[in-house]
């Protein structure tokens, strides 16, 4: 059942942050090796102003390398075109205006796997209906992107939804309705290939014997991958006063296999969703970001363990935008944006089993003070290492607050992808959006980039409302339609 307007995802305003001025510094070249494909590196620069910029190549352009911001038109539906800039191969994946009469077709969320486990299928949302369109959970080809047909599915939240991790037709989520006076809070799996359902566990006896309200809603906070292999869910039950304006829920921690509810030490029942223990991705705990400490000046994260116990409290802030990993040792990590911390970036990593954190990308690499609308997706679980990212910085180019003739860009306006392994970074495409950037007379959250990488790390999906086809006249409309690309990495 699509969801009224009402119950669409309003995400929590973030604390507001000066748009940063970033340094670039051009690096040597050479060949970049992430997890297994050889990405090379620009290998030609000309002069424009004082800076040096990467020239079009084959895969990109690595490391603090200043990029030219080339207009491009918006590409017709499914015609492969190149970024000028990046030289990476896109593919328009929808119409959304021609397709659904809608202004908005866009992955749910950077840490939602949009693609099945085998990538023979992908889900978008769409919304912002018109007259006669349509709205809800759109399934395509995963990969020819052709739009095959809606799913009647029923998600706590519009990007609360997992694909299973090794049957390509079944999606999970938790379906919150009532029947009569009779309340449901279901965890379901649904078939999206014969178009049938069936209930995986029932939340509702678990409610009523844990005195809570069986009213429901049972969801998730924010939408990250549960912990192995969705096995391990950070939950929480509705019935509680709302906390800051937001929606509270009685927090608790989920095992589907067993069916056992763990409740947390130390840490208060009640949480605003924006603050819902997470589960850490190995499935050996939850995570929790404390933003009540005083005596800390930064938030903390607290790492818990399979019966909810304290391990150890970390400075960093899980209530940004970020992304739970696994590094090569099998250890758990959170990677995202840190604004005014211990450690600065649009790409800073926080081991859950030692405590250390560590850079990315950031200040201490050259990459600057950390660009605004800064978003990340660790959900290729085929290809653990990578990681990719997406800023809206500024969308007049880096450093510029106004339009500029010949505007260049390191972050700005940027999707890329990380080796946690190597530490490499290769910068491959401007998405160009401009409506969700935060100075907009009227921001458009709908066009902030959402980038998912895939299963096998191979691709990427990003919405934009291509409000800088020229980038130095950029278009900045809140109301602008917002459609899905494609980004396939190199071989």
């Amino acid at each position: 059942m699509p969801k009224s307007k009402s119950q669409e995802y309003a995400p929590p305003n973030p604390r507001r942050r000066a748009l940063g001025r970033a340094v670039g510094a051009a690096c040597g070249l050479g060949v970049l090796g992430v997890g297994g494909l050889e990405w090379l590196r620009h290998d030609g620069a000309q002069a424009a102003g004082s800076q040096v910029l990467g020239s079009v190549g084959s895969a990109g352009i690595a490391g603090t390398t200043p990029a030219r911001y080339s207009p491009m038109a918006k590409p017709p539906k499914l015609k492969p075109v190149r970024d000028p800039d990046f030289g990476t191969r896109m593919v328009r994946v929808t119409d959304c205006v021609a397709d659904f009469r809608a202004r908005v077709a866009m992955p749910a969320y950077p840490t939602t796997q949009a693609w099945n486990c085998d990538e023979s299928l992908l889900v978008l949302y769409v919304t912002r209906e018109t007259h006669g369109g349509r709205r809800g959970w759109a399934l395509f080809d995963g990969q020819d992107y052709r739009f095959l047909r809606f799913i009647p599915i029923n998600p706590s939240d519009i990007e609360q939804f997992w694909w299973s991790r090794d049957n390509p037709s079944e999606l999970l989520y938790i379906s919150n309705y009532s029947r009569g006076s009779v309340s449901h809070c279901e965890m379901t799996a649904f078939d999206v290939r014969r178009g049938t359902l069936r209930v995986v566990h029932d939340f509702v006896p678990d409610l009523q014997r844990m005195g809570w309200s069986d009213k429901g809603p049972v969801r998730a906070g924010y939408p990250f991958a549960n912990g192995a292999g969705n096995r391990i869910w950070g939950l929480g039950a509705g019935g509680v006063p709302k906390i800051h304006g937001y929606l509270a829920l009685n927090v608790f921690g989920f095992d589907l296999h067993s069916g056992r509810i763990v409740h947390y030490h130390d840490v208060p029942s009640a949480q605003p969703r924006t603050r819902v223990p997470g589960p850490r991705l190995s499935g050996r705990g939850w995570f929790w970001n404390d933003a009540r400490s005083h005596e800390a000046q930064f938030d903390r994260t607290w790492v818990l363990d399979l019966d909810g116990r304290v391990m150890r409290k970390i400075a960093f802030s899980a209530h940004e935008h970020v992304d739970t990993a696994l590094n090569a040792q099998g250890q758990d990590l959170l990677v995202g944006v840190q604004f005014d911390g211990a450690i600065d970036g649009n790409l800073i990593a926080a081991n859950l089993d030692t405590g250390e954190v560590s850079t990315l990308i950031g200040k201490a690499n050259g990459y600057g003070y950390p660009r605004t609308g800064s978003f990340t997706s660790a959900v290729a679980y085929r290809a653990p290492q990578r990681v990719a990212g997406a800023t809206i910085g500024s969308p007049f180019g880096t450093g510029n607050r106004h339009a500029v003739e010949h505007p260049w860009t390191l972050l700005d306006q940027e999707v890329f992808v990380t080796d946690l392994g190597t530490g490499r970074v290769l910068r491959v495409a401007h998405h160009r959006s401009t409506g969700a950037w935060g100075d907009a007379p009227h921001s458009n959250y709908w066009a902030q980039p959402n980038v998912t990488i895939s299963p096998s790390g191979t691709r990427l999906l990003v919405q934009s409302d291509w409000g800088c086809a020229d980038p130095a006249h950029p278009v900045i409309d809140g109301r602008a339609a917002v459609d899905t690309y494609a980004i396939e990495l190199p071989d």
